[in-house]
């Protein structure tokens, strides 16, 4: 596992090289690469999946292909030699986050089932009629089924997300000893100080990240990408700009492919349109080829959607089409429209429903039952988590002399927006897996990051600092995973240095094999049809 682990790093790399020079992105750290390699990764599966079963030999002439481009083009990175060593600092204490002996409780009710379904199938349409979680396929199902390789099979289903953590690692560490940011933008480097902390403490075990972690990761190195680009004025910084707008649409892109709830942040490049400097850019990339590939994620999130389910953006009923011979029934989707926002808002759980549905939803029906038994339970220990993170930086950074040079900062806009976005995830799905873990400390450090920057503070007292905080933060990420290890070695008999193999509690690789039988059994509630030369299961009327 460990040797394909690093073997795919360098793949994922490879193919980011390969996009940024189609794409003319001139972003040569191995973080920014990583995150356009995911994306362009995501885009093969995409296509392949409609024509090719990902098994060994396909999936062995991608990662072939990906580790090529890496040694044709690594002269391509800047300062290659102190890259490689932050990469292999990053990805080797990682090493400990991808031994897992239980993974996400979702894991094996749809996340297996989907990707080694990509392993045995071209993707057939309607298919969610055999499982709900299939409705909505997120990208991180379509990659991980290009990691089913000879020797290791399926073991390495689980490890997406320690990519998109370890790459936006990379980027955050390189904002943090940017020194000419903090000659010129020091709140960047303060707040990617704070958020490479607040992430790999709050976020440490995998078996938590499903699709969601992922996807809130992304979202914070989105946010610090724009501020950068709105807070880059300077006439000599055009280009340097252009490269950060084309990584920040390909961000945002990628983002709204790993959730269809992340459309939410669709509307975020409308910020970039208020400021002259990168308006400009911004419409020059408009049927640019970083225009086409961010329409092709677009595109094919909403087409496999689609024909999984009938309907373009999954449970919006609005979107859906019940005309078509795999369409789910509207008044399904209705009902799983309400059955999210009802578990969202605490009225349902594994031991309990509320009989009136609707009524609970309505208006704020919802706030007593929601602080009684989420706020108070979980809400209350994530605030103080951020609190103590908050005290721990005032504590070292804070100076009584203020900076005679009152820099003007761009960031009440952006502050607007995600209280915006607050607002809506607090209202309709006030769960902190739905945009609570990365909205609320937004909320909270961006404001805090431009404050702290009306300090004196020199450039090697804050580098020290920094390189202090971030070996804690390591050391930290370490012993809470050991501790969890030697919890899942008591739990399931797990031993990482024997046999790294997860294991599967609550499912199985013949799990989606399984449902196909019930539905078999269920006959004639369910009827077999073909479409495009595909045979698939649809739930038709009983007789």
């Amino acid at each position: 596992m460990f040797f394909y682990y690093y073997l795919i790093s360098f793949a994922i790399i490879g193919y980011g090289l390969f996009l940024s020079k189609i794409l003319d992105i001139n972003l040569k750290s191995i973080g920014y690469l990583g995150i356009l390699g995911i994306s362009l990764l995501v885009i093969v599966s995409y296509i392949s999946s409609i024509f090719f079963v990902h098994e060994y030999i396909f999936n062995s002439i991608i990662l072939f292909l990906g580790i090529s481009f890496f040694l044709f083009f690594y002269k391509k990175i800047y300062d290659f030699k102190k890259e490689l060593i932050k990469f292999f600092l990053v990805f080797s204490v990682l090493l400990i986050f991808i031994m897992v002996g239980k993974n996400h409780d979702d894991f094996g009710y749809y996340h297996f089932p989907y990707i080694a379904l990509l392993t045995e199938y071209t993707h057939p349409i309607g298919i969610g009629h055999l499982n709900p979680g299939f409705r909505n396929p997120s990208s991180i199902f379509f990659i991980s089924s290009l990691f089913y390789l000879p020797k290791i099979d399926f073991y390495l289903f689980h490890i997406t997300p320690a990519y998109f953590l370890g790459f936006v690692n990379l980027i955050l560490i390189n904002n943090i000893f940017n020194k000419r940011n903090f000659e010129k933008k020091k709140f960047i480097n303060f707040l990617s100080l704070i958020f490479f902390i607040f992430i790999n403490i709050f976020f440490y075990r995998l078996a938590e990240h499903g699709t969601d972690r992922s996807g809130q990761i992304l979202v914070i190195c989105s946010f610090i990408c724009l501020l950068f680009i709105i807070n880059n004025r300077v006439e000599i910084s055009k280009n340097e700009n252009s490269d950060f707008i084309k990584f920040f649409s390909i961000s945002i892109s990628l983002l709204i492919s790993l959730k269809p709830f992340y459309l939410i942040y669709a509307p975020i490049f409308l910020l970039i349109f208020f400021y002259h400097h990168s308006r400009k850019i911004f419409l020059n990339l408009f049927f640019s080829k970083t225009f086409f590939f961010c329409i092709s994620l677009f595109f094919f999130t909403i087409f496999y959607t689609f024909i999984n389910s009938g309907c373009i953006i999954y449970p919006a009923v609005f979107s859906c089409f019940e005309t078509l011979s795999w369409s789910l029934p509207i008044q399904m989707i209705e009902d799983v429209r309400i059955w999210y926002e009802l578990w969202a808002k605490s009225g349902a759980s594994s031991n309990y429903v509320v009989e009136d549905k609707i009524e609970y939803i309505s208006g704020f029906n919802w706030l007593s039952n929601w602080v009684d038994n989420y706020f108070f339970n979980k809400v209350l220990d994530y605030l103080a988590g951020i609190l103590v993170l908050f005290f721990v930086i005032v504590f070292l950074f804070y100076k009584r002399n203020l900076s005679k040079v009152n820099k003007k900062r761009e960031w009440l806009l952006v502050y607007v927006f995600i209280i915006i976005c607050f607002l809506e995830w607090f209202i309709k799905h006030p769960q902190l897996r739905y945009g609570g873990y990365h909205l609320v400390p937004l909320l909270l450090f961006l404001p805090f990051s431009v404050f702290l920057e009306k300090f004196q503070l020199k450039w090697d007292i804050f580098y020290r600092k920094a390189t202090i905080l971030i070996i804690i933060t390591s050391i930290v990420f370490i012993g809470r995973n050991i501790i969890r290890l030697n919890k899942e070695y008591n739990l399931y008999s797990y031993e990482p240095l024997v046999n790294s193999n997860f294991h599967f509690i609550g499912g199985d690789k013949n799990f989606y094999f399984r449902i196909t039988n019930y539905v078999n059994e269920q006959m004639p509630k369910y009827q077999k049809i073909t479409i495009l030369g595909k045979e698939i299961v649809i739930t038709v009327e009983k007789e």
